[in-house]
């Protein structure tokens, strides 16, 4: 396990699915190497095999909220919003301030058309982490497509007053 982690981390995400794979074998009940081959297989951007494999993780002990937020954001990947929304939830239950299940959450949402769920869930964000810069930048892109140029362009202008780095709130604002 602890060799697949180490290469995990140097981005060789073939190696340490190899690695997981031999822990998996010898201890088929412990949810850590099903968690981080769910993570390699993310990061070779194969969403299915990360979901199933957090699944994995999560019948093996349901207290390990990463694998909530990794499952949610492979299904989101792969369109399953609503899927992904109830991970968020499941982990928000453990960690209700936990900055990217609420950020994610909300992108869900606003992806499925539901806005006010979507406007409530990044009022909360926002107001626990008034400086996270990607939470005004994605609510401003929600706005826009809700057709609030106002409403966007303020959370655009508030990205960019906290970090003068960020492309997409500029390409943005832009098409404002």
């Amino acid at each position: 396990l602890f060799l697949g982690q180490n290469v995990l981390s140097m981005d060789d995400y073939m190696l340490s699915i190899q690695y997981f794979n031999q822990a998996i074998k010898a201890k088929p009940y412990l949810s850590d190497p099903y968690f981080f081959r769910a993570l390699a297989k993310l990061h070779l951007e194969d969403f299915k095999g990360a979901e199933e494999d957090c699944t994995l993780a999560i019948e093996r002990n349901k207290f390990k909220t990463e694998s909530y937020k990794v499952r949610g954001f492979a299904r989101q990947n792969m369109g399953k919003d609503s899927l992904a929304i109830l991970d968020y939830d499941a982990g928000l239950r453990h960690n209700p301030e936990d900055k990217y299940f609420l950020f994610y959450k909300a992108i869900a949402q606003s992806e499925l058309k539901k806005n006010d769920d979507a406007e409530q869930t990044f009022g909360k964000l926002l107001r626990i982490y008034p400086q996270f810069e990607d939470g005004y930048t994605a609510r401003g892109r929600m706005r826009i497509m809700r057709g609030d140029t106002v409403g966007a362009l303020a959370d655009l202008d508030k990205a960019i007053s906290i970090s003068k780095n960020l492309t997409n709130a500029y390409l943005l604002r832009a098409h404002i």
